[in-house]
């Protein structure tokens, strides 16, 4: 399903099944007038649903340009296809490594840095969540969406797929967040929750953003921003807090 964010940033909702609960693994679509910039490119697995999403939103015009915001498959699995079905598709990512990670023609972005991509300024920044080296989140000045890679994230019930934060009542549970940071973001284990929070809102004081756009899980409107951060670094205190280093493992005797 696709659902519009902003006048001209639209969500690609793709979900896959984890037993009784879902993960999104989402793409982003931004229609500006000087071409349509896709942000990931989704997994493989959706490819096709992705693929007739991007037609339908486009009147089958296509894209011009992926933004990448790391090369993993959910988010990458698709660059090649999608470069291959419509003509001169501009790459753009932060890949240490371009050529390892099968990117050797991309633009590169420098976290920290700014580039104009189809006549829109996007920022990269430096995310406080991140499951790799290399990943940035993408703020894209004129809609002020902040697209997050697995920052931000979420499980849900089968029956919430469709859902922006705007459709519950009491925000996205602190359950939910906490199960999917738990189990994707597994060194939160190892992390000062202050610290975390501080960065976080750095970011978010520093850009004014309209809606935070995860990949794996619902997008966050500005006015529940606070709820889901509140949530986020509970979250976060707890996984450190109930962490248990194992202890040293005895070697048998010979």
């Amino acid at each position: 399903m696709t659902t519009r964010l902003a006048d001209d940033v639209y969500w690609i909702n793709e979900c896959y099944a984890h037993g009784d609960r879902h993960e999104h693994v989402s793409a982003y679509l931004i229609r500006g007038e000087a071409g349509t910039v896709l942000v990931d490119s989704g997994s493989f697995y959706h490819r096709e649903a992705i693929r007739e999403a991007v037609v339908d939103a486009t009147d089958g015009e296509g894209i011009d340009a992926i933004v990448l915001s790391h090369s993993d498959y959910p988010h990458s699995g698709n660059v090649s296809e999608f470069r291959d079905e419509w003509d001169d598709v501009e790459l753009v990512a932060s890949s240490g490594s371009p050529e390892i990670q099968g990117l050797s023609d991309a633009r590169r972005c420098r976290i920290g840095g700014s580039l104009s991509i189809r006549g829109r300024q996007f920022s990269f920044i430096d995310p406080p969540l991140a499951d790799r080296s290399h990943t940035t989140w993408i703020y894209d000045h004129e809609s002020a969406v902040l697209f997050t890679a697995d920052g931000f994230g979420s499980y849900h019930h089968p029956t919430d797929c469709d859902r922006t934060s705007t459709a519950f009542e009491d925000g996205i549970s602190t359950e939910s967040i906490l199960e999917f940071h738990r189990e994707n973001l597994v060194w939160l284990r190892y992390v000062d929750a202050d610290k975390l929070a501080s960065a976080l809102d750095s970011i978010v004081e520093s850009y004014d953003v309209s809606y935070v756009a995860p990949i794996h899980g619902h997008p966050i409107h500005r006015d529940d921003l606070d709820g889901f951060l509140d949530r986020l670094i509970e979250s976060a205190r707890t996984i450190a807090d109930e962490y248990r280093v194992p202890e040293p493992y005895e070697q048998p005797s010979r």
